[in-house]
């Protein structure tokens, strides 16, 4: 490896080092707890170097949330089936956000953190950079709901609405996966999933 590459590749991990040492602690003590000079320590790197690669505390964790995003949306985009009935593919954008919240599930613990914190954590502008991001995960949504009402499978709906309230439904169920052993031991715990999937999209569906 070049001399330029190697040190582009050294950078590189340097900076993935401090994003995963931020995410670690945000999930141990919360946001506000955490400090720069907690994360150099988790990183084993100096104060000094954070700051040659984040402008700040808000910007890492700004940065952990876009990545996060776009995960979703890779996995949501790569779960639809091209021409498949928009209802499948609803049902596709469901199980593959169960899939994620199994195979990624400390990102979708840090994912977790921010949607269900009360407050706007981000100043404006760095927000609405995460927000554009988090429309992207949307999209598939979207798209999909947009489809099936030019088909007439589906009643004519506000799509960007009924997205976040597809996200949010599947969102809630999924928590309840801690419940599989106790009080989802006998109905089980996918069968909810799949049924909270049927609900969003029966909702859906033109009424005879």
């Amino acid at each position: 490896m070049k001399a330029t590459g190697r040190k582009q590749a050294e950078k590189e991990d340097r900076r993935r080092v401090i994003l995963e040492a931020a995410r670690s602690l945000l999930l141990k003590k919360g946001y506000d707890a955490v400090s720069i000079r907690q994360i150099a320590a988790i990183s084993e790197l100096g104060a000094g170097t954070i700051y040659s690669y984040f402008s700040g505390k808000p910007e890492i964790y700004a940065t952990l949330s876009t990545e996060v995003f776009d995960l979703l949306h890779e996995r949501f985009q790569a779960a639809v089936v091209p021409g498949a009935p928009p209802a499948d593919s609803l049902r596709a954008i469901g199980a593959a956000l169960l899939d994620f919240t199994v195979k990624h599930g400390a990102y979708y613990d840090f994912l977790d953190y921010f949607i269900s914190s009360p407050r706007t954590i981000f100043p404006v502008e760095m927000k609405s950079r995460v927000d554009k991001y988090g429309a992207k995960v949307l999209a598939p949504i979207r798209d999909a709901v947009e489809a099936g009402i030019r088909t007439g499978e589906f009643r004519h709906v506000d799509s960007a609405h009924y997205a976040l309230l597809f996200l949010g439904m599947m969102h809630g169920v999924a928590h309840f996966r801690k419940l599989k052993d106790t009080l989802l031991a006998e109905a089980g715990f996918d069968g909810l999933y799949r049924q909270g999937i049927e609900c969003m999209v029966e909702s859906l569906r033109v009424l005879p």
